[in-house]
């Protein structure tokens, strides 16, 4: 495995300590700990084709083309 180092303040340095689970935990375990949890809750956001079925829902109730509560239930017989 090839190892780099970085340079960091010692500000940044006693922040991340702060993320550690424990103090022995390698700065290289917690920060792959930290992009795992980032990267699953990315898989929460809207994808591109989420934005753009909101964006023609927004235009199709702008248009009018949309049926209220009130007549669904009578639609419905509720």
């Amino acid at each position: 495995m090839d190892i780099t180092s970085i340079q960091v303040s010692k500000r940044s340095k006693k922040k991340w300590d702060s993320f550690k689970n424990h103090p022995q935990e390698s700065y290289e375990n917690m920060i792959n700990r930290i992009l795992k949890t980032v990267q699953e809750d990315d898989s929460d956001l809207l994808t591109a084709k989420d934005l753009q079925d909101i964006e023609k829902s927004i235009k199709e109730i702008k248009s009018g083309k949309y049926t209220t509560n009130k007549e669904l239930r009578k639609e419905l017989g509720l």
